[in-house]
């Protein structure tokens, strides 16, 4: 009686159908192989010379992939069209100018622009969010290993329902490309005529080294294969947000009160000594030591003002007891902030007017730009709770650094530094520090050996 009762459930509610299996389903693997054999191609251990044209290049064919797989299921949106453009830009950079510096820099920030832009063309989040990067790196990681059974089940779907020829494409040019490669390598190891066609792709190497990057290849992909899959699916909706509980703003008066009364006291001693000039500072070695000596542990307080400023913004918190008290001295606090800014940037002027510019040094004013901007923005947030701060601040450091990156970092360090020693400004030229930096310092160079 039991079995009849289920049979007449599982009759009358019978279980969903899979979704319909289309071509991009098919196609998503041979994406990923694709995607995985550029990486490697550009980034495996025989491949890491300059210039890096392979990183504009898997860039292209990152998005070119993911273009094809949404389809019509793309959502066009300013925060995924700004980081789609500036991934393609810090790309051709790579491929542009040689600094190892800036090289690594941004191979790390293509990756997270390059996820940030992925899931808000497919709907998965907005860059514009406060935790737009943590949602980044979180999806990367779900992407990327929980569909990693997807094209198996795929390949297996398409024979039981009736796209055997779907099915059999696939499987076909995954033969084929291995059995491809192993007839290239043998036609290119006979023919040294015919082994130059292909020098770009290195068919010549020795077998076992061809065998691993195969393998390299193939290990990669499902992965690859698993993010598409996944930016593929429809995202669930958001939940609600609850509506957020402002503590009061006394939690905030005691430390915002202190730490005013502290910079108060820095900013009278920095408006003394620092900026007016007097001779106590060359006491302790000197205006370039003096310099050296505490700019990072100024640009730490700036970081740690800002983010407390943020914490303690709230239109909630601010019409609570003490609230309009919290925001005179979160004002108080930005612009005594903006001074301790002030001085780090005099002190890395002082620095860099004795020891010149270095790449490190002119990183070091993108960041101080950057927390600049973070101020001002920070300003606007607390006259309006509701700006959005990130949105505003990120796309301007991000502008900023594809800024940066096309300016050519490399020829303006050493333009910078061949001026000033040409001026009597600088007294001494690292010559061997700019030959260093690349190709990009020649020009510098030769106009320094040019006024010899």
């Amino acid at each position: 009686m039991d079995e009849k009762k289920e049979n007449n459930i599982m009759e009358t509610n019978p279980p969903s159908p899979p979704p319909p299996l289309t071509w991009r389903d098919g196609a998503i693997p041979l994406l990923a192989l694709a995607l995985s054999a550029i990486f490697w191609a550009d980034f495996g251990p025989e491949r890491m010379d300059w210039p890096h044209w392979g990183v504009p290049a898997l860039v292209a064919a990152h998005f070119g992939a993911v273009l094809a797989v949404l389809g019509r299921q793309v959502r066009i949106n300013a925060g995924g069209v700004i980081c789609t453009a500036a991934a393609l830009v810090l790309g051709l950079c790579c491929a542009l100018y040689k600094s190892g510096e800036f090289l690594i820099i941004n191979c790390f920030a293509i990756l997270l622009v390059a996820a940030m832009g992925t899931f808000a063309l497919s709907g998965h989040m907005d860059c514009g969010a406060g935790s737009a990067v943590p949602d980044a790196i979180r999806l990367s990681f779900l992407a990327a290993f929980t569909r990693l059974s997807r094209p198996f089940r795929a390949v297996a779907r398409a024979f039981r329902t009736g796209r055997k020829r779907t099915a059999q494409a696939v499987l076909a040019v995954l033969i084929a490309l291995p059995v491809l490669a192993v007839v290239l390598w043998l036609l290119t190891s006979a023919d040294a005529v015919f082994a130059g066609l292909f020098d770009g792709l290195r068919l010549t190497a020795p077998p076992e080294d061809a065998v691993m990057r195969v393998v390299r290849v193939l290990v990669l992909a499902p992965f690859l294969a698993s993010a598409l899959y996944y930016i593929r699916e429809v995202p669930a909706p958001t939940p609600a947000a609850k509506p957020a509980r402002d503590s009061q703003a006394a939690l905030f008066l005691p430390v915002t009160a202190l730490l005013d009364g502290v910079y108060i006291i820095f900013c009278i001693i920095q408006v003394r000594y620092l900026f007016g000039g007097a001779s106590d500072a060359a006491m302790a070695g000197g205006w370039a030591e003096y310099a050296r000596s505490g700019f990072f542990q100024l640009a730490a307080v700036a970081a740690i003002d800002l983010g407390l400023c943020l914490l303690a913004t709230g239109e909630k918190r601010f019409q609570s007891p003490g609230g309009r008290a919290l925001r005179a001295l979160l004002g108080l606090l930005l612009a005594l902030t903006a001074v301790i800014l002030l001085s780090a940037f005099w002190r890395m002027r002082l620095y860099i007017g004795v020891f010149g510019m270095s790449v490190l040094r002119l990183l070091t004013l993108w960041a101080m730009a950057v927390t600049a901007a973070g101020i001002l923005a920070a300003a606007r947030k607390l006259a309006r709770p509701g700006f959005g701060f990130f949105r505003t601040a990120g796309t301007f450091a991000l502008a900023l650094w594809c800024a940066l990156n096309l300016a050519g970092p490399v020829r303006l360090i050493a333009d910078y530094n061949v001026d000033r020693y040409l001026s009597g400004d600088l007294a001494e030229m690292d010559t061997a520090y700019l030959r260093s930096l690349g190709p990009d310092a020649q020009a510098a160079l030769d106009r320094l050996d040019s006024m010899k």
